[in-house]
C-alpha cells in the first residue's frame, strides 16, 4: 500500500434492538469501508441483539480519509442478509 501510516483496528461490540427483517428476527452483520478496502464480520443468525466482538483492522494512509460503516447485515450500514434490505448507515471523519 502506498504511503502506509498505520494501522487502525476497529473492534465492532455488538447491536442493540436491531430492526427485525425476518418474519421474527434478523441476520445481522457489519461492513466497513474506508476507501478501496472493505471488511466484513460474521453473519449472526436469528438475532436482533447479536454480538460480535470481533477487531476488525484497516490499512491507513490518508487519515483524513472517512469511513463509512456500510452495512448492519452494517454501509458503518446495517442491512438484512437474505434481502440485504439497509438497517442504517453512518460515516466516521
Amino acid at each position: 500500500m502506498d504511503n502506509l501510516l498505520g494501522l487502525l483496528r476497529i473492534r465492532v461490540k455488538r447491536g442493540i434492538n436491531l430492526a427485525v427483517r425476518d418474519v421474527r428476527s434478523s441476520d445481522p452483520y457489519v461492513v466497513i469501508k474506508m476507501g478501496k478496502q472493505k471488511l466484513k464480520t460474521r453473519v449472526i443468525r436469528k438475532d436482533v441483539n447479536p454480538e460480535w466482538n470481533e477487531d476488525l483492522t484497516l490499512s491507513v494512509s490518508d487519515p483524513g480519509r472517512p469511513i463509512s460503516l456500510v452495512r448492519l447485515c452494517i454501509e458503518l450500514s446495517l442491512l438484512h442478509c437474505h434481502s440485504l434490505d439497509p438497517m442504517g448507515e453512518k460515516q466516521v471523519n
